[in-house]
């Protein structure tokens, strides 16, 4: 890992850096986990049939449109080798990875023209949710990750258009969702010949038997996923009008996060610390103005409420916006 990601190292932090559910594993999920001995005394599908299955269903495309990987990160790497010879473009500001799985598969990245577009929708870390058509019209390939998707809503995606469309791959994540981020599991949808060619390219049994199991009840969970969609937009409005409150400056989000212009972003990151309170610098991403960004995970209410409180206290000693 080239540059620093989410997700404090320190148990005890409450941990705003990290943008996963709030409502954390759903219990269908915990439920396959206490299974864990049972799942991991045999190899798991090598081509993670099951799952593929379940996320085609979950999609409504045919399974072999389906392929599953050990996270979105390890499919952002994987997709790069179709592109080798070609250049590439990087929609601004942006996830890192994108960026450095080109630069080790030996791919120039411009701002110009290129035969091969990364891009997230909704955008990380702003949380813009970009329009499908204006995606479409990008020229040459595209590789659009969609890890926040389903807190957007699913009449967004391009998944059902990548099943049929040989210039698009769609890369989907569970682990923020579905707050399985040590499972690691994420899938991409595409046509089954550029399927082909990506399985030929991945080792397998890339993904292990308990991420594969929790995936398939995971996608089944209707329920889980009606109580996410209804309480996050609700959390995230707000945290962001507290957070106007302060004096700070929200962008609008679509995602599980929020994210804030600061005059010093790294001071704020330190002084939240004081308060047992981790919270991402946004230098590390991508094309975005250092020091001047920090990037808030929706969490629960009382969560949210302390850091509000955290932030106000700061605000008598040291500035906090503009």
């Amino acid at each position: 890992m080239k540059r620093e990601h989410g997700g404090a190292s320190d148990r005890s932090l409450l941990d705003f850096s990290s943008n996963v559910n709030p409502l954390g594993p759903p219990a269908s999920v915990r439920l396959v986990l206490d299974q864990g001995a049972e799942l991991i005394a045999a190899y798991p599908s090598p081509d993670a049939r099951e799952f593929c299955a379940a996320a085609a269903e979950y999609h409504g495309v045919p399974p072999e449109c389906v392929l599953a990987g050990n996270g979105a990160a390890d499919l952002i790497y994987l997709v790069t080798h179709l592109f080798t010879g070609s250049r590439a473009r990087v929609i601004v500001p942006a996830f890192t990875e994108y960026e450095d799985a080109l630069e080790a598969a030996g791919i120039p990245v411009n701002r110009g023209e290129a035969d091969v577009t990364f891009l997230a929708n909704p955008t990380s870390p702003e949380g813009r949710l970009i329009p499908p058509d204006k995606i479409l019209d990008e020229p040459g390939s595209i590789v659009a990750d969609e890890s926040f998707m389903n807190f957007a809503g699913e009449e967004h995606s391009l998944a059902s258009s990548a099943a049929r469309d040989p210039r698009l791959i769609v890369i989907r994540s569970l682990t923020k969702f579905y707050a399985i981020p040590g499972l690691r599991l994420g899938y991409l949808i595409a046509p089954p010949e550029t399927i082909d060619r990506l399985r030929r390219l991945q080792p397998p049994w890339s993904v292990n038997a308990l991420a594969l199991a929790a995936g398939v009840v995971a996608l089944a969970d209707h329920e889980y996923a009606g109580r996410t969609r209804a309480l996050v937009p609700r959390l995230r409005a707000e945290l962001a009008a507290g957070l106007e409150a302060l004096g700070l400056e929200p962008l609008p989000s679509a995602a599980n996060f929020i994210l804030c212009r600061v005059p010093d972003a790294d001071l704020l990151c330190r002084e939240l610390l004081e308060f047992g309170i981790a919270t991402r610098n946004c230098d590390s991403f991508t094309d975005i103005e250092k020091n001047r960004f920090v990037r808030f995970a929706v969490r629960t209410g009382p969560d949210n409420k302390r850091l509000l409180d955290a932030l106000r206290e700061i605000a008598r000693t040291c500035p906090v916006n503009r």
